[in-house]
């Protein structure tokens, strides 16, 4: 028996010409790595997406949230000197924000050296005082709120109306 296999190779030459590689293992490879970018590329957009709404929320919550304390009262006329002026009614009403039905008195405020205060009044009847203190550098600041204070506690040596002492 004689083997003759010239006519097979020649024909299996032809079939590799017209079908390519029989290697699958570039192929695969090349899919892995497409596969990799792609995930890649969906968890880092995911993540993005997650930091710029969490970001988005944070900034929009904490610009609307009331805080005296953020923004300083403008600084008064007398900036410089040991008393400052005494502020009105509307700029100590933008250091607080006062609950719903609550109202500044039309008393006006009373001060002493750095001290000022004011009377609110209450739907429910009665009134409280709103204590605000100065302080070179920041302004007028929103301190406590009550009836009436101790002047020695304040630091005051004159008595002043908004005083017990």
């Amino acid at each position: 028996m004689t083997d003759h296999f010239g006519p097979l190779r020649q024909a299996m030459s032809d079939l590799s010409e017209h079908g390519g590689s029989a290697d699958l293992y570039e192929r695969s490879l090349r899919r892995s790595r497409q596969s990799q970018r792609r995930a890649t590329l969906v968890t880092g957009t995911t993540a993005a997406a997650v930091v710029l709404a969490l970001g988005g929320t944070v900034a929009f919550v904490t610009s609307h949230r009331p805080d005296p304390w953020a923004t300083p009262a403008a600084a008064p006329s007398g900036a410089g000197s040991e008393e400052p002026d005494c502020p009105s009614v509307e700029a100590l009403g933008d250091l607080v924000e006062l609950p719903q039905g609550w109202s500044f008195g039309s008393v006006g405020v009373q001060c002493a050296q750095t001290w000022a205060a004011a009377d609110v009044q209450r739907p429910g009847g009665g009134s409280v005082r709103y204590l605000f203190h100065y302080t070179a550098g920041t302004g007028w600041r929103y301190h406590d709120q009550g009836t009436e204070w101790d002047c020695a506690e304040l630091g005051l040596t004159e008595p002043a109306p908004f005083c017990t002492s």
